[in-house]
């Protein structure tokens, strides 16, 4: 089984996989407060996050959904659950 966390030598995957998909990347200063905002394109899309892999994250809800990306009531539901530490889920956050 692998395991995935968020660090930054998946950050440089992230990008290197939004290149090969096809995506031109740049960088938005916005402004005093020292934020960046990535933003990704091809001739069809624009998806903008702080970080490759919250882009990678739109383009998967983006193709598991398409235009219709909103939340169902399932969706929503499904959020509040929590899991302990041996995976269950559970309807509480202890």
């Amino acid at each position: 089984m692998i395991k995935l966390s968020t660090a930054d030598a998946i950050e440089s995957t992230a990008y290197a996989v939004l290149r090969e998909k096809g995506f031109e990347l740049h960088v938005v200063d916005m402004g005093a407060d020292n934020n960046r905002l990535i933003v990704a394109t091809d001739k069809d899309h624009e998806f903008r996050g702080h970080s490759a892999l919250e882009i990678l994250g739109l383009l998967a809800v983006y193709e598991a959904r398409g235009e219709d990306w909103h939340p169902t009531e399932d969706d929503v539901h499904s959020r509040t659950k929590f899991w302990d530490a041996s995976y269950n889920d559970t309807d509480r956050d202890s």
